[in-house]
């Protein structure tokens, strides 16, 4: 009996050593499984709703009227649509928006504020409504997207930070704070909604320099945002002022590098910012829904279970493209389509419609690219690759109107992430608020402009 005992105990000692070696190993050869935000979309029965969350109207800056804004996103086929005003956080359109005595100067432009009535709100949600665009009912109705705000609304510096389903009573008239992040995506956790950063290029004013997006000061402190605030999702990887964020993509990819390693994937948002109506179909984003509802919505954020696309891409020599695209806006210049997105193994594969090429991007660099004209079907083999310092892969779609983009898939290889911790010290993160008050803007801004003035 007992010589049985030690028998077993042996098998089974050395069955768990050829696991803990054959682990080992498989980890030394850079082992992985391929983890994808779109893991559980059923591209059969699940849709793709467009959506726009960054809009504005002359309820805040914009130069065009609230009215005349809905209309318009429900001509260019809009499936749901968020008004995230400077400050000001969305409502139900048959609702009067809240009003705020600094915006009222858009009145002087003929733009007025006023809601729906609850007959046109009713039409827009159904589908009734008669579209601009072809001059009959459209058939399909069109969400009110709820509790969206442009939060460090009134900020020199443009660190703006768009939150999502928020009460309406939450960051309302905030003005925010100059530099940094904190102050609104702590607000945006603490009321039980999500986040991300906008247009992080105009912030970091790339145009002039762009090599701030591969500074590693500046993907540190954006990093830090994104790893401290589990309800931060990401960044816009794109947005409708594309001379201002024209390398967003590449800082997009250099944020991921820094925060894949802590187990935090870096979702990539496109936003129109429209301001009038002329932009509002610049760039927007297809989300993988059951049904068009915000909790729907929620969770095809929350999961990464949507793409970015664009019809404006300003090119560099990166990740690309070779040439700018900036085609028109309107509904009659299609973008790619999707079908699938699906992983199997260690092999990635894309079937898309109306595309002509694909571009497969990972640690911030194109490691390949597939002709998807002849046949609308590319897969991409990852053992063909060197992949023992590959992070993630994520695609962008091109045809002749522009771009669609995927979220990162990411290769796991199991093991226990790091935990995050800030580098900051006390004096530096006190030297941080110091800069971060409009007071010291301010001056630094005067101070700028009389140098200026002096040099000429």
């Amino acid at each position: 009996m007992k010589r049985k005992i030690i028998s077993v105990l042996l098998v089974l000692s050395l069955t768990v050593s050829f696991f803990a070696v054959s682990a080992f190993a498989a980890e030394e050869k850079g082992e992985f499984v391929l983890s994808s935000p779109y893991g559980n979309v059923d591209w059969e029965k699940m849709n793709a709703y467009k959506g726009n969350l960054h809009t504005h109207s002359a309820v805040s800056d914009g130069s065009e009227s609230f009215k005349n804004m809905i209309y318009a996103a429900y001509a260019q086929d809009y499936d749901l649509l968020a008004f995230s005003e400077h400050g000001i956080t969305g409502r139900a359109w048959n609702k009067t928006p809240f009003i705020r005595p600094l915006y009222l100067y858009t009145l002087a432009g003929g733009h007025d504020k006023k809601p729906l009535s609850t007959e046109e709100f009713n039409a827009i949600q159904n589908g009734t409504a008669v579209s601009s665009e072809t001059g009959k009912p459209r058939g399909k109705g069109m969400l009110c997207v709820t509790g969206a705000n442009e939060l460090n609304a009134v900020t020199i510096t443009k660190c703006h930070v768009n939150g999502y389903f928020l009460p309406e009573n939450v960051g309302n008239m905030d003005w925010g704070f100059e530099n940094g992040f904190d102050y609104a995506l702590l607000l945006v956790e603490k009321n039980g909604g999500l986040s991300h950063i906008n247009h992080p290029g105009d912030w970091l004013e790339t145009k002039k320099n762009p090599s701030a997006v591969s500074d590693p000061e500046n993907v540190e402190l954006f990093a830090d945002c994104i790893l401290r605030y589990d309800s931060c999702l990401g960044v816009e990887a794109v947005n409708g002022f594309t001379s201002l964020t024209r390398y967003d993509r590449i800082f997009w990819d250099n944020l991921l590098m820094y925060c894949l390693p802590y187990g935090k994937n870096v979702f990539g948002f496109a936003g129109a910012d429209a301001h009038e109506t002329g932009r509002l179909n610049s760039c927007f984003m297809y989300f993988m829904m059951d049904d068009l509802s915000q909790e729907s919505l929620r969770k095809a954020m929350e999961n990464g279970e949507f793409f970015g696309a664009t019809h404006t891409v300003v090119a560099n020599d990166v990740i690309g493209p070779e040439t700018d695209l900036n085609a028109p806006e309107g509904i009659n210049q299609p973008l790619a389509k999707v079908k699938s997105l699906e992983v199997s193994g260690h092999k990635i594969t894309l079937k898309a419609e109306n595309a002509s090429y694909v571009n497969w991007i990972s640690n911030g660099k194109v490691i390949a690219k597939n002709n998807l004209e002849a046949k609308p079907e590319a897969t991409l083999d990852l053992d063909e690759f060197e992949t023992s310092d590959m992070l993630y892969v994520r695609c962008e779609i091109y045809n002749e109107n522009g771009m669609v983009f995927s979220q990162p898939i990411v290769l796991e290889r199991g093991g226990e992430k790091p935990v995050y911790k800030s580098t900051k010290t006390a004096a530096e993160k006190l030297s941080f608020a110091l800069k971060s008050t409009r007071l010291y803007v301010i001056v630094q801004k005067l101070v700028s402009l009389v140098k200026s003035k002096m040099s000429k």
